[in-house]
């Protein structure tokens, strides 16, 4: 079938260029209530995307337009030809600036590692399973339910100029509702667990973490006002305050204007006393559902150094924002790693402080750096005592708080993402009660 399709291709003459993307995944999915098995189902399916490019020239500048389609393995040659006639007309109407496409390369991805792929599959799920629930009715809080999601994906990419490349990846969700009663209300606190291989410390890590968070949410009161005292993110926001500094280094935003950061520029304003920003973007960490040495495009990845002691290296780019930026392209890499800071959690923990455990929705706004969120759960440590907090909301400004941040020593694995355990921050606005 991709052999006929790759012919269609090569014969349209209103196909200049074009790129296709076949997607197999084999899929297996488990919902439990409480520990009872209710559901159990797999899938396998097929996922064609065709690209097609149309290359010309207006006034006599060279443009690139390009439109996608989405093709199914059930369809005739006539279908698919009807797709890919309507996407090349769409094509001639973009007036992208012209870059090249991938061109093939003589490197080899080594193998993603995932035990998912070692033998049968539903044992490693098994003990998963076994290992998650290992951890249930911990400090008065218990499992809800569970389901689990597990895809194998094999890939592959083609273009029109020669390139054909092959990758095995794995991702799986975990989406956990741990419950917990209190004197006077019944709570459900849901996490999204995302991950690619069988680690048993990791996923008792967190469900135990999890579970501690639905028994303090029990006793937590509205959080009173504070003042104007640190604060210390932890977790999944700690991730999205450091997308600030990943979009800074975006060769894509960088050329369309929305980052005006330049090669060899500061990314952290002003005069900085306290820890600086460091990030490496990598095609593979541990347990990540973003492991690839090629992006979609077909770009081979490597660790690229983005940003050092606050300083802007290069752009983490794909090939289309690099030839129009003139630099040699990353790849669309996800995986985040973020150097650890100069103090410990213990030091970090010093004082008044508001440590921040849970948000409805914490976020940070990549072109100004406003950043903020309502407060699902926190510790308000006046001093002497750790007294559970919810409501309330917390807000401030990057570039306000980035001259004296510390970052925790101990480092934190979630997802995408390695880095500080903790950000400790001065100068955040805190609405109490």
């Amino acid at each position: 079938m991709m052999e006929k399709l790759i012919g269609l291709l090569n014969k349209k003459t209103n196909v200049d260029e074009y790129k296709i993307k076949l997607t197999e995944t084999s899929s297996t999915e488990l919902f439990f209530i409480k520990d009872e098995l209710q559901m159990n189902r797999g899938k396998k399916v097929k996922h064609i995307e065709v690209t097609v490019y149309r290359n010309f020239e207006h006034s006599g500048v060279k443009f690139k337009g390009s439109s996608s389609v989405k093709l199914s393995p059930t369809m005739s040659l006539k279908e698919m030809e009807e797709k890919i006639d309507s996407a090349a007309l769409a094509a001639s109407f973009v007036k992208n600036e012209y870059y090249e496409l991938v061109a093939p390369g003589t490197e080899t991805a080594p193998r993603i590692n995932s035990k998912f792929n070692e033998g049968e599959a539903i044992k490693h799920i098994s003990n998963l399973v076994r290992d998650l629930y290992q951890m249930d009715h911990l400090s008065g809080a218990y499992i809800n339910s569970v389901e689990f999601f597990i895809n194998k994906n094999h890939i592959r990419l083609i273009n029109s100029l020669g390139l054909d490349k092959s990758y095995d990846s794995v991702d799986g969700l975990i989406e956990l509702i741990t419950e917990a009663k209190g004197e006077t209300e019944e709570i459900e606190l849901f996490d999204f667990l995302r991950f690619s291989d069988y680690d048993p410390e990791w996923i008792k890590e967190v469900v135990k973490d999890a579970l501690i968070k639905a028994s303090l949410r029990t006793k937590a009161i509205p959080l009173p006002s504070v003042g104007s005292i640190p604060v210390i993110l932890t977790g999944e926001a700690v991730d999205t305050f450091f997308s600030y500094y990943r979009a800074k280094a975006s060769g894509k935003m960088a050329y369309e204007g929305i980052s005006t950061a330049r090669i060899s520029d500061m990314v952290q304003a002003g005069e900085i006393t306290g820890d600086k920003v460091s990030i490496t973007m990598k095609p593979v960490i541990p347990n990540s559902s973003h492991n690839y040495y090629y992006d979609t495009d077909g770009v081979f990845i490597k660790n690229a150094n983005i940003i050092e002691n606050g300083k802007l290296l290069t752009y983490a780019t794909s090939k289309r924002y690099a030839d129009y930026l003139k630099i040699v392209p990353t790849g669309e890499i996800f995986n985040l790693e973020v150097n650890n800071g100069s103090k410990s959690i213990a030091e970090l923990k010093q004082g008044i402080y508001l440590e921040l455990l849970n948000f409805s929705d914490f976020q940070m706004d990549p072109m100004t750096g406003n950043f903020g969120g309502e407060i699902r759960l926190g510790i308000y440590h006046d001093g002497k005592n750790d007294i559970p907090v919810t409501l309330g909301s917390i807000s401030g400004d990057a570039k306000t708080v980035e001259t004296d941040m510390y970052f925790s020593i101990e480092l934190q694995k979630n997802d995408s993402f390695i880095g500080p355990k903790l950000i400790k921050l001065n100068r955040v606005q805190i609405a109490g009660n």
